[in-house]
């Protein structure tokens, strides 16, 4: 930020950019130079390319199904039973010593479990190999134990087989739903998601058969069915609750990411966690803004959440949770273009930190006061810039209250410096002055990458392969609202052309500052897109 602090010293000797060109000094942060309008009160401006790192979400719940055993009428050694499965030629009995086998060496992991994979891999190379002697009369026994064996080593495509296959052979198996359920999640995890939606689609809900539910929120949230996906895993949710299950992270993801609003998940959120004290609601909600929403790119959400979340425990909220709740409602306000609301909350945070005692670490109460003087820095930039008053009073009062509080001899001298530049500004800025320049507008574009992301992340939950380049070109009135969207691709609804139009949407509600003079600002914003895994 140190070379945004020499450009607000170096605007605020000429009050701004007076005539809709370049920012004196030529570089802001994110790099590159400021463009030349192309014509009086236009400007046109294509931005470095940002990079969008976009997390590939697959189901993470089941763990492993239950492994059958198959034991032998009379005690024996693996020796032994090795021997007998090498010298059967009947297919049918070779099936079912080969199943004893297998739970033999399955057995053997108990007391040498450093040899897990070893025997787990021996154990289905001798089922695998009893399947291929029997050919087509290969019985259920051997098809069960084989499609456990198969996710365990997550052979996808061989377990997918070996639970159709078996299904197949059990129609009308009690365990059906169970069965169905490891079905659809071994499609699932190959990306088959219609076919994984048709393995369960006419299965009914039910709380006993949680991993049935689970992978139908699954299939339907791949398929976009907000509501059934939804419905889906709250119902799994009901046998799976708890702190050390990973379902926990696809409720609050599936909250998150769908279409369903703030207040209608809450409440099943308290019931799925058995929320009923006010301590155990407000975690909940608390997380649903900090760690559901905020990824998610859902600032407003986010905001009335973490709102929510104080006034449900309200005096009895821990005191080192406030100044975090209320930065990053700062924050997400910032992002919605309400500067004043954001200094507020911001405020809030610094009011909030003597409470905190020893509970906040020196350094913590540093991070968050850096913070704030980075939004103060930033607001600053947007009204050296555009002009646009509504900027100037919370970059002041922000300056204001956090310069005493820098431990940082320099640090505190240079935001000193900046608070001097805004008054300097504030007296050199003539009316009709002050533009959309390059950098200002990068920086309001990088606030809002991260719903980039999150649409970006939307596509890959059905193309987890998915990348390449998504470019948006739209046109900022002197207002600051957007106009005259287009992407590249084309917006559409499948792969990187559904990123394009999920973004588009987006980037029609984003607000830039009122610039001073008249004019549009036509600006190419380009996204290199690339899958990871967290």
């Amino acid at each position: 930020m140190k070379r945004l602090s020499a450009l607000l010293l170096a605007l605020a000797a000429c009050g701004g950019t007076q005539d809709g060109s370049t920012t004196p000094g030529g570089t802001g942060p994110g790099g590159g130079s400021g463009s030349q309008p192309g014509v009086a009160g236009d400007g046109n401006h294509e931005l470095d390319a940002f990079e969008v790192k976009g997390l590939v979400f697959e189901p993470q719940g089941l763990g492993r199904p239950g492994m059958p055993r198959a034991d032998a009428k009379k005690k024996t050694t693996i020796e032994k039973q090795r021997a007998v499965v090498a010298k059967e030629k009947d297919p049918v009995i070779k099936q079912a010593q080969a199943a004893v086998l297998s739970t033999l060496i399955f057995d053997q992991i108990k007391t040498s479990p450093d040899k897990e994979k070893e025997y787990m891999t021996e154990a289905r190379q001798v089922l695998r190999d009893s399947q291929a002697a029997a050919g087509k009369d290969v019985d259920e026994v051997t098809l069960r134990l084989l499609a456990s064996y198969e996710i365990y080593f997550q052979d996808w495509p061989a377990a997918e087989a070996a639970w159709a296959a078996y299904i197949a052979k059990t129609p009308k198996s009690k365990s059906d739903p169970y069965n169905r359920a490891w079905w659809a999640y071994a499609l699932l995890m190959q990306g088959k998601n219609a076919e994984a939606l048709e393995v369960v689609k006419n299965q009914k809900l039910d709380e006993k058969e949680s991993e049935l539910a689970y992978v139908t929120a699954w299939a339907k949230f791949r398929a976009n069915d907000d509501a059934g996906a939804w419905q889906a895993i709250v119902t799994a949710a009901k046998q799976w609750t708890g702190e050390s299950v990973p379902i926990q992270r696809d409720i609050y993801l599936f909250a998150s990411r769908s279409s369903l609003a703030f207040t209608e998940v809450m409440p099943q959120l308290f019931d799925v966690f058995n929320a009923k004290q006010p301590a155990t609601q407000y975690a909940v909600v608390a997380k649903l803004g900090l760690q559901a929403y905020e990824p998610a790119g859902k600032w407003a959400e986010g905001v009335a959440a973490l709102e929510k979340a104080l006034a449900i425990i309200g005096t009895a909220v821990p005191v080192d949770d406030v100044p975090t709740i209320r930065y990053k409602q700062a924050e997400f306000t910032g992002r919605l273009d309400t500067p004043e609301v954001a200094a507020k909350f911001a405020t809030q945070a610094i009011n909030a930190m003597p409470a905190c005692g020893t509970k906040c670490t020196p350094q913590q109460n540093q991070n968050l006061i850096l913070g704030i003087a980075g939004m103060a820095r930033y607001f600053h930039y947007l009204y050296a810039t555009a002009n646009d008053i509504r900027y100037y009073q919370p970059a002041n009062d922000l300056y204001l209250a956090v310069i005493p509080l820098i431990m940082d001899q320099a640090t505190r001298t240079e935001y000193n410096n900046g608070a001097a530049a805004l008054q300097q500004t504030l007296k050199n800025t003539k009316v009709g002055t002050g533009n959309h320049e390059k950098q200002a507008v990068r920086l309001v574009v990088d606030n809002h990458r991260q719903e980039v992301s999150a649409c970006y992340e939307a596509a890959l939950v059905g193309s987890p392969k998915l990348s390449g380049t998504l470019s948006l070109t739209f046109e900022i009135e002197t207002a600051g609202s957007i106009k005259g969207i287009a992407t590249e691709p084309k917006a559409g609804l499948a792969d990187m052309s559904s990123v394009a139009g999920c973004v588009a949407e987006h980037a029609k509600l984003w607000k830039f500052p009122k610039r001073g003079s008249e004019g549009t600002t036509r600006v190419k914003a380009t996204y290199n897109l690339v899958p990871t895994r967290g």
